[in-house]
């Protein structure tokens, strides 16, 4: 609620003022009228100040009026005004004219007339304007807390803010996904395709999919307010972002989508009311539930654990979360991968709340993931990992567990990597769980699975316990005190040689057999020329005494795997 150089033109004795340079800064604001008649007044100067003068004490000096329309640019002058020229310069230079309309610095030439002619009338008005600002920010803060006092949700809160600013209103959560949108009456001008597309999404879009990654990290990090520009020559807009904030806690983001131009500043105290409000409204709803996630977890760790021996207990709350007691469960672990980890690791500018912020979102996304697919499903935090419960009311057929269990992961990861693009994942699914009884049989499974990719595997994978069941077999039966001594024992020969000529004969034959008995393949794993290959596996044959493509595989395998699971 602030008055221009333009509206001012309309009050007081300023009716009879003329715009003889800088027009293209009538709309600069003004905050203050002041009067300069002394030389070297740029010490007083003040930003969005309305400055008045008669050049008496500079009317021989044009060298220092100039300087006088550059220093009141310089601070953010809103204009200069020229009482009685006539009277005191005889008439207002032409390169005064020029270097006004050069800085777009309002000129303005006053008749004669009075100083208080023009500053009483303009400073009434611009204290009304203030005082009535005043009064709307502590009608809206009211507003605004009444509706979090009365127990309304955040349906209520977006409404209201919809209808003070005539505009559509979003609120996206922390993870920057779109949790409600208001439109306000058809009425008010807008356009709203984000609002549209929010309809069309059925409860769930990412602000991703609209703007930069750039600008939603920095809103979520600096937590300031800030506009996103956008459109063409002929048509620019811009979104308004406001982020919600308690503390140092962010909890999502206001969106004013589409507009013309920016919101005026009573429009944005409006704002500051309402993102107070809903942080109000969140804190409110956070203290609620922080008991029952507590309760959650706890129930989750336990079952997970096998420790709720009775049916009828794991039943009854069971139910209580949301979890179903009938039908069969795949239970499925994620996380991170070590490239993944070492990255955020090694990113000494890298907050802990950023950190938060990437698993939280990892999180969401596999709920979203089980939503796509129309699975019934819970994701949840439990014993260091991400377990995702998948629910199946059909019977299940075992013999087809398996390739249902692939798909699953299929489906989870292209998911989830489609919306974070290079994240790589461990998934590790343990086998079909028939009742919700043996839920922490097939946990103890999945965990075991995802334990033998990290060291079986360096990229990100995806495994069922019944594809890795060989491995699993031979971690129990050979890793251990006897693991080494299988592993020199096989490969004795090129241990000897490797640690006596330096080489690298024993990893070569392991990339050799990983790699399917494929030189092409193994050279290019092994990042060396076709010929330094061949001459390795010629000194392989010369030292096992065997063509090297006839070799017996299996107690050269079953020796690199089982070093492999006990490291």
């Amino acid at each position: 609620m602030t008055i221009t150089v333009r509206d001012a033109l309309q009050i007081g004795g300023l009716i009879d003022a003329k715009v003889i340079a800088g027009a293209s800064g009538l709309d600069q604001e003004i905050r203050a009228v002041d009067i300069i008649d002394v030389p070297d007044a740029a010490i007083w100067f003040r930003r969005h100040s309305l400055l008045s003068t008669t050049f008496y004490a500079l009317k021989d000096n044009i060298d220092a009026q100039l300087k006088m329309l550059e220093d009141i640019k310089s601070c953010g002058g809103a204009g200069l005004i020229i009482f009685s020229p006539e009277r005191y310069i005889s008439q207002i230079d032409t390169r005064l004219i020029k270097k006004a309309d050069e800085l777009e610095l309002p000129l303005l030439e006053m008749p004669d007339c009075s100083y208080i002619d023009v500053i009483v009338p303009v400073m009434s008005q611009i204290l009304d304007k203030q005082v009535k600002a005043l009064e709307y920010a502590q009608e809206v803060h009211s507003m605004m807390t009444d509706i979090v006092l009365k127990g309304k949700g955040l349906r209520e809160l977006l409404t209201s803010l919809a209808l003070l600013l005539e505009k559509p209103v979003l609120m996206a959560d922390a993870d920057l996904f779109l949790l409600d949108a208001v439109s306000p009456p058809e009425t008010a001008k807008s356009s709203v395709p984000l609002v549209e597309k929010w309809q069309l999404s059925k409860g769930h879009l990412p602000l991703g999919e609209f703007y930069p990654d750039a600008l939603l990290s920095d809103l979520v990090f600096s937590k300031k307010p800030a506009y996103y520009q956008y459109g063409s020559a002929e048509s620019d807009h811009s979104d308004f972002f406001f982020p919600v904030v308690a503390g140092d806690h962010f909890y999502g983001v206001l969106v004013v989508p589409d507009l013309e131009q920016e919101l005026e500043k009573a429009k944005t105290v409006a704002f500051e009311a309402g993102a107070m409000a809903i942080s109000l409204h969140i804190l409110k709803e956070n203290a609620i539930h922080e008991a029952e996630r507590k309760s959650e977890l706890d129930f989750y760790n336990e079952l997970l654990l096998g420790n709720i021996k009775n049916r009828e207990n794991i039943n009854s709350q069971a139910r209580q979360y949301g979890l179903e007691t009938s039908g069969s469960y795949y239970v499925i672990l994620a996380e991170l991968s070590r490239e993944n980890r070492s990255y955020y690791d090694s990113q000494t500018t890298l907050k802990d709340g950023e950190r938060n912020f990437i698993e939280k979102r990892l999180k969401r996304l596999f709920r979203l993931a089980l939503e796509q697919e129309n699975l019934d499903g819970i994701v949840v935090e439990a014993l260091g990992s991400l377990v995702i419960l998948v629910h199946t009311t059909e019977k299940t057929n075992p013999n087809q567990a398996p390739a249902f269990c692939r798909y699953l992961l299929s489906a989870l990861r292209s998911y989830v990597q489609d919306q974070l693009g290079s994240a790589s994942l461990y998934l590790a699914a343990g086998d079909f769980c028939p009742d919700i009884e043996q839920i922490s049989a097939c946990y103890l499974e999945a965990w075991e699975t995802i334990d033998l990719g990290k060291k079986l595997y360096s990229s990100d994978f995806s495994l069922c316990y019944s594809e890795m069941a060989p491995y699993h077999l031979v971690k129990r039966l050979l890793t251990g005190t006897k693991t080494n001594e299988l592993f020199n024992l096989v490969y004795q020969p090129l241990l000897h040689y490797d640690h006596e000529k330096g080489g690298e004969l024993v990893g070569t034959l392991e990339a050799y057999l990983d790699c399917n008995f494929s030189r092409t393949k193994t050279a290019e794993k092994l990042h060396i020329h076709r010929n330094s290959l061949n001459y390795r596996l010629q000194k392989i044959e010369e030292l096992l005494h065997c063509e090297i493509d006839q070799i017996d595989t299996f107690p050269l395998m079953l020796a690199s795997i089982s070093r492999r699971l006990s490291q």
